[in-house]
């Protein structure tokens, strides 16, 4: 008898003991955690009458975004010519705090960043242009905004013009030699940007060249093959 009441008590013992066991694994699986929603973003690209600009971020959705950008550069937009060349870049001659920033958008709120254009722009010449730009934020660098752009004339400001050549040679790592349409030899100086499209250039080369004149010179933008 003694015998059969350990075993009845053991039984006793051990049948709640796994009960509570399994109950215990239950209750862990039941309490992970839901997915959050994720945020969506918008960016949209304003320019106005007068040549200014804005770029609006818009956190569409229901919850709050957060912005992550690695330092303290919050937009970079870049001016292309007809030929898609870079004309210029915002960040280049800049220098911004090496920082993460961090931006928080409440559901339906919108962040402007004005573009100040007219300041940004001042050394470039008149011309027609492609703007484009774009958020630094991580998960929209390659959202980008673009929009033709007209830089209008102004006071001290150069104009873009157009020409088409053949390319005859190089006179300096500064200056090329061109002959124009009408028979006649020139020679025209280039910029920065245009100089490493002529380094294997070769000669007989018909272009359609962008340059500005100024004190009697005409200075090489960019260039684009001839039709």
């Amino acid at each position: 008898m003694r015998k059969g009441y350990k075993i009845a008590l053991f039984l006793l013992i051990a049948i709640p003991l796994f009960i509570l066991t399994g109950c215990g694994s239950s209750t862990t699986d039941s309490t992970t955690g839901s997915v959050p929603e994720k945020a969506h973003l918008s960016t949209q690209l304003d320019i106005t009458a007068d040549g200014e600009g804005s770029f609006t971020i818009k956190n569409e959705s229901p919850v709050e975004a957060v912005l992550e950008m690695s330092s303290g550069q919050q937009i970079e937009f870049q001016l292309l010519n007809k030929a898609n060349a870079i004309i210029y870049t915002y960040s280049a001659n800049k220098l911004f705090i090496q920082e993460k920033q961090e931006k928080k958008l409440q559901p339906r709120e919108e962040w402007k960043i004005p573009l100040n254009l007219a300041e940004e722009l001042a050394g470039v010449p008149a011309g027609s242009y492609t703007l484009v730009v774009w958020s630094t934020a991580e998960g929209l660098n390659e959202q980008k905004e673009e929009v033709a752009y007209e830089l209008l004339k102004s006071p001290g400001k150069l104009v873009v013009q157009t020409q088409e050549v053949t390319f005859t040679g190089l006179v300096d790592p500064h200056s090329i030699e061109v002959k124009n349409l009408d028979g006649g030899i020139e020679v025209m100086q280039l910029s920065e940007v245009a100089m490493p499209q002529f380094e294997n250039l070769e000669e007989g080369t018909q272009l359609i060249i962008e340059y500005v004149e100024e004190n009697g010179q005409k200075f090489i933008q960019t260039t684009y093959p001839a039709e």
